[in-house]
């Protein structure tokens, strides 16, 4: 139980940000060719290659790249909901990650050595296995280090004792405009929960007469942001999300950042991103709304 509850833990997406992937891939090849040119982990039988030794190294150590680029693309396009990534999930990506980088060395053992057993599955086995050995360090060091990191560093402001804003909204209304004149409302600030993004629309949560309703606009959470920009309680927690501060009951922290609880809406949490979190600090942690 202890291991489900860990591999479900939350983790920071990063690999929708190619400038930043491409540097790292590339960081990790050249470490990797600078591991085997100079500690020579694996036995190499000269006998039998093609090409000179040091080119097959920068082969291998260059061959990740694209693999690794274009899987991180695939994935950019299967993943709709940042905020739901977990440490599980980025483990087994990089374990499949790995294990076709290992496959693609198998296949282009023929272009490398002479062995007429190239395509047994002994050599498969080989390229596999030494693809994983190269990659547990980024696995079983380098990830689990980073979530103990990111969860310190989350977690440290929540120890303080929290100054939520006061609430200064009592029968505060706004007239809100939309790109549809139909559609123009008035938001009471009281009630109001949180907003966030759903598809073309915009769902407005708020809780009236004891239970809790939901309004669909056809607006863009910027043109909902711009509007009640004289409200600093009514704060942007994450590029979808935009909540009232003085309805959140409680926050807890994890390597995402910040999760918050809204009052008397039980369907799950809200995310405060880490670009968000130092601004987020200042205004609820300090009070300043």
């Amino acid at each position: 139980m202890k291991f489900t509850s860990y591999i479900h833990q939350a983790y920071p997406y990063g690999h929708d940000r190619f400038k930043k992937e491409l540097l790292l891939v590339c960081c990790l090849a050249l470490a990797s060719f600078l591991f085997s040119y100079l500690f020579e982990p694996f036995v190499m039988n000269e006998a039998e290659h093609k090409i000179k030794s040091i080119y097959i190294l920068l082969l291998h150590a260059t061959l990740p790249i694209p693999i690794a680029l274009g899987y991180l693309y695939l994935l950019n396009k299967t993943v709709n909901d940042p905020s739901k990534w977990t440490i599980g999930k980025e483990f087994l990506h990089l374990a499949i990650l790995l294990f076709l980088i290992g496959l693609c060395d198998f296949l282009i053992r023929d272009l490398i050595y002479t062995n007429p057993d190239n395509w047994s599955l002994r050599y498969f086995y080989e390229e596999i296995r030494n693809t994983f050995l190269v990659g547990t360090l980024l696995l079983l060091i380098i990830l689990p280090l980073n979530l103990e990191r990111l969860l310190h560093k989350h977690l440290a402001p929540l120890k303080q004792v929290p100054h939520p804003p006061t609430n200064s909204n009592k029968n505060q209304t706004v007239y809100l405009t939309t790109p549809i004149e139909a559609e123009h409302f008035t938001l009471h600030l009281e009630s109001f929960l949180f907003a966030k993004v759903e598809g073309n629309y915009l769902e407005i949560f708020f809780y009236n007469e004891n239970r809790l309703e939901k309004l669909l606009k056809r607006m863009t959470l910027k043109e909902f942001e711009e509007q009640l920009k004289a409200f600093p309680f009514v704060f942007k927690v994450h590029r979808s999300h935009i909540v009232n501060l003085q309805a959140i009951e409680s926050i807890s922290g994890n390597a995402q950042g910040y999760a918050l609880r809204i009052k008397h809406f039980s369907e799950g949490s809200i995310p405060v991103s880490r670009s968000t979190i130092e601004a987020f600090n200042q205004v609820y942690f300090k009070g300043d709304s």
